[in-house]
């Protein structure tokens, strides 16, 4: 798969914004050490709100200088299974994936994906959509982890599908942040029991 170097992710305002998302993850953190392991609250919510606003914002700017084909609608990285997603941005997802009527149903769909476990490449290619998807949108996209928003496409959308002729040729470079700040969502999982990374369709099951 190609690659592309995007200067844009260097600049002083892209680099302000991951700034500001360190310093939501290091408040995260400090609060969570601060207390007695395993407790989870609103306050740490909205600490990893600010990070994954900031992030947005980060990629925001990315994009305004590369521009992107993805679009709402596009669906093509929705049939994956996003993997290294920490403990903390499954429970921040799960918190409202729990407020669903059919909550149950969503959990049993991702044990039941769970169990077809494979590569990267070869899930790719099953075709199977996400069980957040609903009508091609996102129905948890605000609280996306950082494995699904990282994901942009230069190349026509169409590309990003196995099937196509142009597969091979697609670009579709992953905007991740600074392995700083996914060391710390790391330790802040690890000190309220969220456990470590794992791929999205374990970590909803």
């Amino acid at each position: 798969m190609a690659s592309i170097d995007l200067s844009a992710a260097a600049s002083p305002e892209a680099v302000a914004a991951l700034n500001e998302m360190l310093f939501a993850a290091q408040d995260a953190l400090r609060l969570a050490l601060g207390r007695r392991p395993g407790l989870w609250d609103a306050a740490l919510e909205a600490h990893l709100e600010r990070a994954f606003a900031a992030y947005d914002r980060y990629r925001a700017i990315v994009e305004a200088a590369h521009p992107t084909s993805c679009r709402a609608g596009c669906t093509a990285c929705c049939h994956d299974n996003p993997r290294g997603v920490t403990g903390v941005e499954r429970r921040y997802l799960s918190a409202l994936v729990d407020g669903w009527e059919d909550a149950a149903a969503i959990h049993a769909r991702f044990r039941t994906l769970a169990e077809q476990a494979t590569d990267a490449e070869s899930w790719r290619r099953k075709r199977i959509p996400c069980p957040l998807l609903q009508e091609g949108r996102c129905r948890a996209y605000d609280r996306r982890p950082i494995a699904c928003r990282a994901f942009v496409a230069l190349t026509p959308a169409e590309w990003c599908a196995p099937e196509s002729e142009n597969y091979a040729g697609r670009v579709n470079p992953h905007l991740d942040p600074p392995a700083v700040i996914l060391q710390i969502f790391n330790a802040l999982s690890q000190h309220v029991g969220l456990g470590g990374p794992t791929d999205l369709h374990r970590g909803l099951s």
